[in-house]
């Protein structure tokens, strides 16, 4: 343990401590163009405090105007779209004193938006501490925290946090999208909270100019923001569009620019994009999120591992593959996604009587299994859902309850709107069955530890399993990279055939553009300002 982690504290250490430079403009091709507002369509955030709402709109909004400790790298900076090592944010630097005491040092000058009541201020240790204590207390999202003991104020720029443990994805949880969204504490004290446009005031790239509810959200440049020269753009509009069909031919008719605030299409709406529009830009690629099917398994009858493994083996993956991703999806997505290439153990490493439970399908033996499990006949569940995710979601309702319907069972949809199905469904509170996206993390335990461990918030299926907690601690505390990769390998051998969740084929997505927008890097996670910092218009 001694020498591991000296060898890791020299590592962070000189990550730490490289300069935060631009890329030269030759590495763009051109220099890039300065002003331009860039336009955007996608749907409305549900709340606009980073801490208290786990959607993706919220947290997508929130990293526009607010700072974090430490981030992942963006745009020239990151190697690939999941390239989740960390590059100081507010910390220019930071140091592990032992392997449960991490100290981060402030950058100075950093200067919050100069908007009422903060006015420009200097953004402080105490503005860290404060940030981390509220998403400690606060947050959905707060077991992350659970390893935490103290988080201390030592100085003006020196914040320090010790641990009950060592904890390999501390850091990344830190740097994930605005869920550690550093915020003043005088808006919550004069303004009473952050739900509100005139709250939203951080020391990001960009600064909230005006909000209309159901209509249009306007950001435009930080002229003080702390990374000089950035960002290019003078602004951008996020045109508030639900329906996904309306997003599309705003992008045709050139209105936007981004048709979705990650340049996501599915291949189908790519393809016939190219017809229309051939000059978009268009790269296709796997993405994080990934849709799963999940239950009360600690009630019946899903407490059933038979009857979980019969739902898994009724889903045809490659019929839906075939029939709507042209073949393009990845259909052995869990528990650890494809595009998570680094982590992902393949199913052909797995023992093949198991992983038949992950991708495969045969509903003649998922009739057997329900029968031996007392349902020769079937059953009647409910499935809720969300019907406002943009395609193919709707789709996969459909088939997923027609797949179901030919082994006998029957679903009863229950969709919810979308501030009730964050709050409850998507944290676990719900009876049956429900279907859905989900995106716990950019980290490989937010993929597992979060998802399987008792008591958290992504453990949507309740899932509470002995054995699999003590290989969960194990793969978190490691910090043997070798080690760690092999643990997490064992982990989804383990899963295999358990069937806490049934995945869904990977969604496949093509990122598409306007031509003259340049510098756009698709990174994977909610980190719009990170990204649109980069991002430049040639026109």
């Amino acid at each position: 343990m001694g020498r591991r982690f000296r060898l890791a504290v020299h590592a962070v250490a000189l990550l730490a401590a490289l300069p935060l430079l631009l890329p030269p403009a030759q590495a763009f091709g051109q220099a890039p163009k300065r002003g331009g507002v860039l336009r955007i369509s996608d749907r409305e955030a549900p709340n606009l405090d980073p801490h208290l709402n786990i959607s993706f709109l919220t947290h997508s909004w929130a990293n526009m105007v607010y700072s974090q400790l430490v981030r992942y790298p963006h745009g020239l900076e990151q190697k690939h779209s999941a390239d989740f090592s960390i590059v100081g944010d507010l910390a220019e630097k930071w140091e592990y004193k032992s392997p449960t005491v991490i100290e981060f040092t402030l950058r100075k000058g950093v200067k919050f938006h100069n908007k009422p009541p903060v006015n420009g201020r200097e953004v402080t240790a105490e503005d860290a501490k404060y940030s981390m204590e509220r998403f400690k207390a606060k947050s959905a999202f707060r077991s992350r925290f659970d390893v935490v003991r103290s988080i201390d104020v030592v100085d003006r720029y020196i914040l320090r946090v010790t641990l009950k443990e060592p904890s390999t994805p501390f850091l990344n949880h830190l740097a994930a999208s605005a869920y550690l969204a550093i915020l003043p504490r005088e808006v919550e004290e004069k303004l009473k909270d952050f739900n509100r446009p005139e709250a939203m005031i951080g020391s990001g790239p960009f600064v909230l100019k005006s909000y209309q509810k159901g209509v249009q959200i306007a950001f435009e440049r930080n002229p003080d923001y702390y990374m000089k020269g950035l960002p290019y753009l003078d602004g951008v509009v996020i045109e508030i569009t639900p329906e996904s069909s309306a997003r599309l031919s705003l992008l045709r008719a050139g209105k936007v620019e981004l048709g979705h605030m990650w340049g996501y299409a599915i291949p189908e709406e790519a393809k016939s994009l190219k017809q229309t529009n051939p000059e978009m830009v268009m790269s296709p690629t796997w993405v994080l999120p990934n849709g799963i099917i999940y239950f009360r398994t600690d009630q019946p009858p899903f407490n059933d591992v038979r009857v979980r493994r019969a739902i898994s083996l009724a889903i045809d993956r490659k019929a839906w593959n075939d029939a709507i991703h042209y073949g393009e999806a990845c259909i052995e997505e869990g528990p650890v996604p494809c595009a998570m290439k680094d982590w992902k153990l393949p199913i052909a490493k797995m023992d093949p009587a198991k992983a038949k439970y992950l991708a495969g399908y045969d509903p003649a033996e998922a009739k057997r299994l329900l029968a031996e499990a007392g349902y020769p006949n079937g059953f009647t569940t409910p499935m809720y859902h969300w019907p406002g995710y943009a395609p193919p979601w709707r789709t996969y309702y459909d088939l997923a309850a027609d797949n179901l319907a030919k082994i006998g069972v029957k679903v009863e949809f229950k969709p919810e709107e979308y501030g009730k199905y964050t709050t409850t469904t998507a944290l676990g509170k719900f009876d049956g069955m429900a279907i859905g996206p989900q995106l716990p993390g950019n980290e490989v335990d937010d993929w597992l530890f979060a998802a399987f461990y008792p008591e958290q918030p992504q453990n949507r299926s309740h899932i509470a399993d002995a054995e699999l907690n003590k290989m969960l601690i194990a793969q978190r505390r490691e910090l043997d990279p070798k080690k760690r990769l092999a643990l997490v390998h064992e982990i989804q051998r383990y899963l295999a055939d358990k069937a806490y969740y049934v995945y869904l084929p990977g969604l496949p997505q093509y990122i598409v553009h306007a031509p003259q927008v340049k510098g756009f890097t698709y990174h994977d996670g909610f980190s719009l300002g990170y990204r649109l910092m980069f991002t430049w218009l040639d026109k």
